[in-house]
């Protein structure tokens, strides 16, 4: 199975769409905040898949959490924006909270730089941000098989 994860959009629909549009083969999105209320309004274009939303620092009273614990084909996942976790300064936070809860995938954002880092057996992946002006935007598309998980950093 894949699924597509972007973060970060401060207001670049277009993107989004460009992105959904390029994979209509992948039913399962993960959206990692800073652009929730945008995403809300294009997954309703998307009946077909399932949205995971979650809200940024800068989706302002957003009825969105900002994380969330999900199961994909067994691998158990924590995805958030990041913020909550310091994730600009260190990702030891998260890393400690997602081997507490026995997590083999971290989704996170905020930081608007794509890494894939792999850590006793835990993967953290940021897709990058899809409003990113300092670099092409970015996302991940990441396939969760029966073999593992197998982390795509992509531009748009």
């Amino acid at each position: 199975m894949q699924i597509l994860v972007v973060s970060d959009l401060h207001r670049r629909k277009s993107f989004f769409e460009k992105v959904l549009e390029k994979y209509p083969a992948i039913n399962t999105v993960f959206f990692l905040g800073d652009g929730a209320d945008d995403a809300v309004d294009i997954s309703g274009f998307y009946k077909g898949k399932t949205f995971h939303i979650l809200s940024g620092n800068c989706d302002f009273f957003s009825r969105y959490p900002s994380s969330g614990f999900f199961n994909i084909n067994g691998i158990k996942i924590l995805a958030t924006h990041g913020h909550t976790y310091g994730v600009k300064s260190s990702r030891e936070h998260i890393f400690s909270a997602a081997k507490r809860e026995g997590v083999s995938l971290v989704l996170y954002g905020h930081t608007h730089i794509q890494r894939e880092e792999y850590r006793d057996g835990i993967y953290m992946v940021c897709p990058g941000a899809l409003d990113n002006y300092a670099e092409p935007p970015g996302y991940a598309i990441i396939d969760i098989t029966e073999k593992g998980i197998v982390v795509n950093l992509l531009r748009l």
